[in-house]
């Protein structure tokens, strides 16, 4: 297997399953490598791994663990200045490549480097076999209550996981929150670095629509500048577009190409979607060479995307261009997913989105709706719907990729992923900004549209629930009940917390 093909999911999986001879481990500097801990996994930003433990030469060390190819990506993905990664321990890689082999985090510390192609414990197509069984065997595995959970009530059980669907909304606005800290905090080190001025204290004078709606009640947390919060609807709007497959290399993307970044290459008009994705599509590294394209129409569109890219470069000067922010081609997932979840054809409504947050006001107006009790929670659903209704493009509603067309017209955003994006992302943000602004009313109104939502797609933690817990005690009506019964699986189930669930304790009482 090539280097380039390896996705870094593949690396995250080997280290979570230690498949690594333990008793040879050795950084590139010479000392002997203990994993006592590798760490929780983090699909949000940051770290891949959170709160490892390793000993070096006898010394622990409790931080951080980031994995790459190569050495070199630490610094291709910014990561040298980003204080984010000053937590980390160890810098884990699959091989050196042609690089010197260096890791500096942004307070100037070196960070050991561990290259794990020396110390797999099998060769890596063995150790894929393990992969794929040992993700098919946790798909599988019996509950611990499967067998004794026959007689719960229905009742009981469906408001434990009522229950466990405001937990999850909550913990997901708590999420964001501590994403808008951190937001907020680079904004003001960018600007003062930069020797600007931005209104972190009040909003400037011409505020827009937007900068109404959130500017009261953010001052005392000092979370009042707009950008932060287009940002927060932004990135979650890409982790839904990425799905399972693509969520990280989505947020990246938008972390890269982020509100301030627009905003500021935007100049003296706004960007078309064109031009923004132009931007997205530069940055994502997924470029395509006009030569190697047999498809009349993409070749005619990949012209427009250079062309448009090459203009915004001449009026925004070389300020367009990430020296050290694209990301790589194989960050991205293409197989094993359906078509209308290619990366390509989800940057093609990442684009239009984009614009509206950026320039539309998009924001307000989903605040808006759910803030207004005057209509049903069914309606308000039906003008979040339409809120994210993306027109016919003339190229991508008939492509897929540029080397892959569709026979008949199809959307660029179907309504089972907008309501996955207004239950996981609108709706929590909604939830964080009553929080903020002190209005439980407003949280109350998100939980009531939620409601609203039907069922979506079946993943493989649903589909065990429903087999093992549910056992046709009562139908899954609605999106709610499937986040409650993601949020009991990933909080309870797979934790081994049964002796702190209800259902477990109900045992006992009974």
């Amino acid at each position: 297997m090539k280097l380039f093909d390896i996705h870094e999911d593949i690396l995250r999986h080997l280290w979570s399953g230690q498949y690594l001879d333990a008793h040879r481990l050795e950084t590139l500097d010479g000392r002997h490598l203990v994993v006592i801990e590798p760490g929780a996994l983090n699909r949000d930003s940051g770290p891949d791994f959170r709160d490892g433990r390793i000993a070096l030469d006898g010394k622990i060390f409790r931080g951080d663990i980031e994995f790459h190819r190569t050495v070199a990506d630490w610094k291709l993905h910014s990561h040298h200045t980003d204080e984010k990664y000053n937590s980390v321990v160890l810098h884990v890689v699959y091989c050196l490549g042609a690089s010197d082999a260096v890791t500096i985090s942004a307070s100037g510390r070196s960070i050991p480097i561990l290259a794990i192609e020396p110390f797999l414990s099998s060769p890596l197509e063995k150790l894929l076999e393990h992969a794929m069984r040992d993700e098919h065997i946790s798909s599988t595995a019996p509950l611990c209550c499967a067998g004794r959970n026959a007689s719960t009530d229905p009742e009981f059980l469906q408001q434990w996981i009522v229950d466990l669907s405001l937990d999850r909304m909550k913990a997901k606005a708590v999420s964001m929150l501590t994403r808008l800290v951190e937001f907020t905090e680079e904004r003001q080190r960018e600007v003062v670095a930069a020797g600007q001025k931005i209104f972190f204290n009040g909003f400037p004078k011409g505020s827009n629509e937007d900068e109404d709606l959130v500017r009261n009640g953010m001052g005392r947390l000092g979370l009042h500048n707009i950008e932060g919060w287009q940002q927060l609807l932004y990135e979650g709007i890409m982790d839904g577009l990425g799905y399972s497959k693509n969520r990280i290399p989505f947020v990246t993307l938008a972390q890269r190409v982020s509100i301030p970044y627009i905003k500021r290459i935007s100049v003296t008009q706004d960007l078309s979607v064109m031009e923004i994705e132009a931007v997205l599509f530069h940055v994502s590294g997924l470029r395509f060479d006009l030569q190697l394209i047999k498809d009349q129409d993409a070749k005619v569109h990949l012209h427009q995307l250079h062309s448009a890219w090459r203009s915004l470069n001449e009026r925004a000067g070389r300020a367009v261009v990430l020296s050290d922010g694209v990301l790589r081609a194989t960050d991205w997932v293409f197989s094993p997913t359906r078509p209308s979840n290619f990366p390509t054809a989800r940057i093609a409504a990442a684009s239009e989105l984009l614009g509206r947050i950026a320039y539309r006001r998009l924001l307000s107006s989903l605040l808006q709706v759910v803030e207004d009790e005057l209509e049903s929670p069914a309606e308000a659903l039906k003008r979040l719907l339409a809120l994210l209704d993306i027109d016919e493009d003339p190229f991508w509603s008939f492509h897929y990729s540029f080397a892959e067309s569709s026979p008949r017209g199809h959307l660029l955003l179907g309504e089972t992923r907008k309501y996955e994006i207004i239950i996981n992302t609108i709706l929590p943000l909604c939830s964080l900004y009553a929080l903020v602004r002190e209005k439980e009313r407003i949280h109350e109104r998100a939980v009531r549209i939620a409601a609203e939502i039907p069922p979506v797609e079946d993943n493989f933690i649903i589909r065990k629930m429903k087999k093992q817990l549910l056992k046709e005690k009562f139908p899954i009506h609605a999106a709610p009940l499937q986040q409650g019964l993601i949020q009991l699986h990933e909080r309870y189930c797979s934790s081994n917390r049964c002796d702190e669930c209800r259902i477990t304790m109900n045992f006992s009482v009974v």
